[in-house]
Parts: C-alpha cells; sequence; structure tokens
C-alpha cells in the first residue's frame, strides 16, 4: 500500500511541474505619450489592432535598457468573441518587432509572428494578449540575443490600458479602442530543474520509507 502511494503522490506531482524552466528576457512599455499608441478597428466581424513604431523603452538580457526602440505590432481577430461571465475572449493571429529605426528597420532586438488569446472584463479598461508556446504559436528572432534563448516553451504578454471605448463586442468581434500598451517576453534557458530535483529527494525517501515498513522483524525466541 505504502508503495502505490508513493508512485501516486509522484504521478501528481510530476503532473503539476513545469517541463523546463523559462526565464525573463524582455520586458517593456511606451515611453510617454500625450496621444494614444495602439489603435484597434472593427468591421463587426473582424478587428485589427496597430501599434505604428510607437517610441518605446525595452530591457533585454544582451543589451541592457534601450531606452528609444521603435515598436510595431499587427493582429487581426480569427473567429468570433466569446463571453465567458464578465471576460470576453477572442483569438488573433499577428506579429511585433522591436527594432532601432521606425517600420521595423534598422537592428532587431526582438520580433517575433504569434496565435494567441485576447481576453478582459467586459467593460472594462484593460485588455491583456497572452501567447503560452506551447499551445499556442510564438516565433522569435533577434540580432542581440542568442537563439538558444529563444527556443519554447515561449511566452509573449502584452497588456493594453486606459481603453477608449471601454472594452466591448461589437457584431461578432472586439469593438475598436485606442490605448496604450506595455508587456513582457519569457522563453526557455538551460537551467537545472529544482522541481524534478524535489521529486528525485522524494523518490529517494519515500523508497527508503518503504524498505524500512517492510523490514523484516526479528523473532523474539524469549
Amino acid at each position: 500500500m505504502a508503495k502505490v502511494i508513493l508512485f501516486a503522490t509522484v504521478a501528481l506531482l510530476l503532473s503539476l511541474a513545469p517541463g523546463a524552466n523559462a526565464a525573463l528576457i524582455a520586458s517593456f512599455s511606451q515611453n510617454p505619450s500625450a496621444t494614444p499608441t495602439v489603435f484597434a478597428t472593427d468591421n463587426g466581424t473582424t478587428t485589427n489592432i496597430a501599434v505604428n513604431s510607437a517610441s518605446t523603452s525595452i530591457t533585454t538580457g544582451a543589451s541592457g535598457v534601450i531606452p528609444n526602440a521603435f515598436f510595431s505590432l499587427a493582429a487581426s481577430s480569427v473567429g468570433i468573441a466569446t463571453q465567458i461571465g464578465s471576460q470576453i475572449i477572442e483569438r488573433f493571429n499577428g506579429n511585433f518587432c522591436f527594432t532601432s529605426a521606425i517600420g521595423c528597420g534598422g537592428t532587431n532586438y526582438l520580433s517575433g509572428i504569434f496565435t494567441d488569446a485576447a481576453f478582459g472584463a467586459n467593460g472594462g479598461p484593460g485588455l491583456t494578449v497572452n501567447v503560452n508556446n506551447p499551445p499556442d504559436t510564438l516565433t522569435l528572432t533577434s540580432g542581440v540575443l542568442p537563439a538558444n534563448i529563444l527556443q519554447p516553451p515561449s511566452t509573449f504578454n502584452i497588456s493594453f490600458a486606459d481603453l477608449v471605448p471601454l472594452l466591448h463586442i461589437n457584431g461578432t468581434t472586439i469593438g475598436g479602442f485606442t490605448a496604450d500598451f506595455a508587456g513582457n517576453i519569457s522563453s526557455s534557458v538551460a537551467a537545472k530543474e529544482p522541481a524534478a530535483l524535489a521529486l528525485l529527494g522524494l523518490g529517494v525517501i519515500g523508497l527508503g520509507f518503504i524498505r524500512y515498513k517492510h523490514k523484516p522483524t526479528p523473532y523474539n525466541y524469549a
């Protein structure tokens, strides 16, 4: 019985443990601006979100703080917007780039192609685009970051704030809005697995416990 309990516990912990370590490789936010930098338009069935060479501060492990990069994003909705409880969810396909010149020109600090899910509270001032590869698609490239840290599992998260008008559905898609942005990107990094080491230690302890429980008891001839 003890062996069954041990194996069941280890199996549960393995199912909860992450498959690989990931680390933050870039964080970003738009530089102060008197006007919105995010523009979303819709026709009742499709929503297009665009950021056109917005002045951005980006921090990467390789280049440190880059105070005056240019960020561009283009994303289009696929399928329909769905409201679950108070949350609106819709999928998007798109691409983005952080570069040293407008129009995705100059040095490619970091760029990507993605499919994602965008979600936010109906009637709220924010919308979050969240890409997790897997199961979503995210392909990262860079002229300054090594390729080995751009592999999946990876994430791209960008938050749109101060939506005008507030988040809503128009027809079957998210309604148009203007907003500001900030976000972060993480990806796989070669590192030891603390969770795996902990599980190994648990297994060793458990096996020792089983061996102790099943140690024959000396017969008392007295």
